[in-house]
């Protein structure tokens, strides 16, 4: 009994001591995995992920800012500043460090009560859909005393920053604008096109005009600054900086002052334009188009209440005349037709026909503007006196397509290349532009109205003042521009086939400004120096389909008035074309607008 007790106790040890053996391997093995993983984990953070890990501690307390460039400034011909960058106070937003966005919207509401609701509203969906990791700029310039109490409140906003930027200001207001133009905020389309790196920190870009076609002079390259932070996003030192790049100045060729001259004429007449330039290398020494507006509305983001008052301003100030107003070019185009047709022998400068108050032509009576007519006229007189007749005469002697050849080499149907972009080209009819455009052939009656400047063409105030230089140099064809300084290419020179031909033209111009029977002789007289010039008139009521009753007539029913000219007759130093939307008579209107500023411009250019 004792024997097999003492059995079973000896196996039973032997069993226990197997299992805790058992136990310590698998406790050994345990451990020894726990510490594998452990080191194996140790050794993917420390050399496999290592680079990750260390840039996102060192986030925790270095933190890249982006440094702006600064825009480059714009001045006029004279040195004085049409675009500047103002220092102003703005709040930086960065959305990961943000909790409570609509938190954040309400005390900004109560804080800022200037900045509208719905540009608000606008900011905060962009920074809801924007990175995480991106900062975005408020687009609203803090006064002085709201930055101070932004100052006070600023622990209740965790993740916006008060910060000083550069904000672009028109110190001019609304003169210029259409060949300066604007910056406004990037929109998406136009941040899919630029290159991200080159506009990282930047949130504006230009708009319109200069701005926008000069925008890789102006803009310049942004830079990069490390900074120590501590916890609460607290500078404490900087660690690196790469400057940024400011953009370049540019200088202009226009006369502010002048330009400002020139608007002022518009006091009574809202909507036209004026573009003088200097004849001699193609300076646009005033760009005008009527009416304005002010820039600086739109460089934060322009309300919605102010952008519909403009967008639906009867006078549409958003449209850019001088290069997108396309007008018929009534009389003004005489010179031009008269010098194409006895350089080609179409006709004998010294030729007279009869003109009786109309022409008539299988029937159907096309009117001179004088109801009696002009009597016996030759070319010079034709020019002199604006007589229609003779030109529809001349017409059906020439054809369209000899008058088109005639103009296309002044510029008229093409654009002129100025530097101001979405430039119209007007149309300079011919038979194959109808055949190609209309599926029409041509008809001679309508040469008969194209010779006067009407039918079907069309022409914008940049095209008028550049083959109005083009006539005033000789011939040579400049090219207009805004950029001063810049290296153009050598001006080609139009065919001249009789130099005296070309004196004729411009002396029967001089003229109509200082002869005893010219449309403009009143605005002519008693000027110190001479100009050369041509009066128009564009029908906007047809006078061959009733009679032409201004005062019966909507004001949007009267003729436009236009008139070309340039001074001094010898030595030409300005050309100016000017057109007034409704303005009634080429004479009564356009002319005195022109002398006008061409008497300015020579006071201080002799």
């Amino acid at each position: 009994m004792n024997e097999h007790l003492e059995f079973n106790s000896d196996a039973e040890a032997q069993a226990e001591k197997n299992l805790f053996r058992n136990r310590l391997i698998f406790a050994f093995l345990f451990v020894l995995s726990l510490f594998t993983v452990l080191i194996g984990r140790m050794a993917y953070l420390q050399w496999i992920d290592f680079e990750r890990y260390h840039l996102l501690a060192e986030d925790n307390r270095i933190s890249v800012e982006t440094l702006s460039p600064t825009r480059g400034k714009i001045y006029d011909r004279n040195r004085l500043l049409l675009a500047d960058n103002q220092p102003v106070f703005t709040l930086k937003l960065t959305r990961e460090k943000i909790e409570d966005l609509a938190e954040i919207e309400q005390h900004l509401a109560k804080l800022l009560p200037n900045f509208s609701e719905s540009q608000r509203s606008k900011f905060f969906d962009k920074l809801r859909k924007t990175s995480r990791s991106k900062t975005l700029l408020l687009p609203y310039s803090l006064s002085e005393s709201e930055a101070a109490e932004f100052a006070v409140q600023s622990h209740k906003m965790p993740g916006v920053v008060l910060t000083a930027r550069l904000k672009r200001t028109y110190p001019f207001g609304a003169s210029g604008v259409h060949a300066i133009g604007y910056v406004g905020r990037i929109n998406t389309k136009e941040m899919s096109g630029l290159d991200e790196r080159s506009y990282r920190g930047t949130d504006v870009i230009g708009k319109l005009g200069i701005e926008r076609y000069y925008e890789d002079k102006l803009h310049g390259e942004p830079g990069i600054q490390q900074v120590e932070t501590n916890a609460r996003g607290r500078v404490l030192r900087k660690l690196e900086t790469i400057p940024a790049v400011p953009g370049k100045d540019i200088q202009l060729t226009l006369d502010i002052k002048l330009q400002q001259y020139a608007e002022s004429l518009f006091t009574k007449h809202k909507r036209g334009s004026i573009i003088a330039i200097d004849p001699r290398n193609g300076e646009i020494l005033t760009y005008v188009s009527m009416p304005t507006f002010d820039p600086n509305l739109f460089v934060d983001g322009i309300d919605q209440k102010s952008y519909s008052g403009l967008l639906n301003n009867p006078h549409k100030p958003f449209i850019n005349r001088g290069i997108n107003g396309k007008y018929p070019p009534g009389s003004t185009i005489k010179p031009f037709v008269a010098l194409g047709a006895i350089e080609k022998d179409y006709i004998s400068p010294t030729k007279k026909i009869f003109d009786p108050g109309y022409f008539e032509y299988k029937g159907h009576r096309y009117r001179d503007w004088k109801r009696y007519g002009h009597g016996l006229v030759d070319m010079s007189d034709a020019i002199v006196q604006s007589c229609d007749t003779y030109f529809y005469e001349l017409s059906l002697d020439m054809g369209i397509d000899a008058i088109h050849d005639a103009m296309a080499p002044f510029g008229f149907g093409a654009v002129t290349g100025v530097d101001i972009p979405g430039e119209s080209k007007g149309i300079l009819p011919s038979q194959k532009w109808k055949r190609e455009t209309k599926g029409l052939p041509w008809y001679r009656g309508e040469t008969i109205i194209s010779s006067i400047g009407q039918g079907y063409n069309l022409t914008t105030p940049m095209q008028l003042a550049k083959a109005t230089a083009i006539l005033a140099n000789g011939g040579k064809i400049i090219q207009p521009h805004l950029l001063r300084g810049q290296e153009l290419a050598s001006p080609q020179q139009i065919e001249i086939k009789d130099i005296k031909n070309w004196e004729r033209v411009i002396k029967a111009m001089r003229d109509v400004m200082h002869g005893a029977k010219g449309t403009a002789r009143r605005h002519g007289a008693g000027l110190p120096f001479e100009v050369a010039g041509k009066t128009g008139t564009a029908q906007v009521f047809s006078l061959n389909e009733a009679d032409y009753e201004a005062e019966n007539l909507d004001k949007s029913l009267h003729d436009h008035a236009l008139f070309i000219g340039f001074a001094p007759v010898k030595n030409p130093k300005i050309a100016v074309a000017v057109i007034v939307e409704n303005g009634g008579s080429g004479s009564g209107t356009a002319a005195p607008m022109a002398v006008n500023v061409i008497k300015e411009y020579l006071k201080t250019n002799p």
